[in-house]
């Protein structure tokens, strides 16, 4: 498999919402109920929740791309009041294709990108059951924080990890 990754544009919203429609319910299915995942995945993911993040530049979104066919993504963006601190919001990646090194191709393209920027610290938020926070301690990150977010009726119970970014 040759991995291309590149910036995402308003072209590639449906691409981008392809993808997370097949890794969204299978990564959260054993952890929250299937209302919650239907609810968060609207109001993150759908067609025009995407279109909106791009459009007014909430954040950005790197495609992990095997051909014409989106592989995974991420999103990220600054924190408005640490400049220095970037928030990784998304890192998705086909069933199909985890464990295949996708992830941390990602991840660490988003690592170089935000470092010139002036970036010292990288966050992510992981809910406490997800095996994705195994990915992430072998990726250099750590555990900061526990934290119970209420969204909506639901709660998010996360952990907060952060990767310290040196020069």
């Amino acid at each position: 498999m040759e991995i291309v990754l590149r910036l995402a544009t308003s072209d590639d919203v449906e691409l981008i919402h392809d993808a997370a429609r097949a890794t969204w319910e299978p990564t959260y299915r054993e952890t929250v109920s299937q209302e919650q995942i239907w609810i968060m995945f609207e109001d993150l993911l759908s067609v025009q929740a995407i279109t909106r993040q791009i459009v007014q530049r909430e954040g950005t979104y790197v495609l992990a791309l095997d051909g014409s066919s989106v592989v995974g993504f991420a999103y990220f963006n600054q924190s408005a009041d640490q400049p220095d601190r970037y928030k990784l919001h998304r890192l998705y990646v086909r069933p199909a294709e985890q464990r295949s090194g996708v992830g941390k191709q990602l991840v660490t393209w988003v690592e170089r990108c935000i470092q010139p920027l002036g970036a010292t610290e990288l966050v992510v938020n992981v809910h406490r059951q997800n095996t994705a926070v195994d990915f992430y301690r072998k990726v250099g990150y750590d555990i900061i924080d526990t934290v119970d977010l209420p969204y909506r009726e639901f709660w998010l119970n996360d952990y907060v990890m952060r990767k310290t970014l040196t020069l």
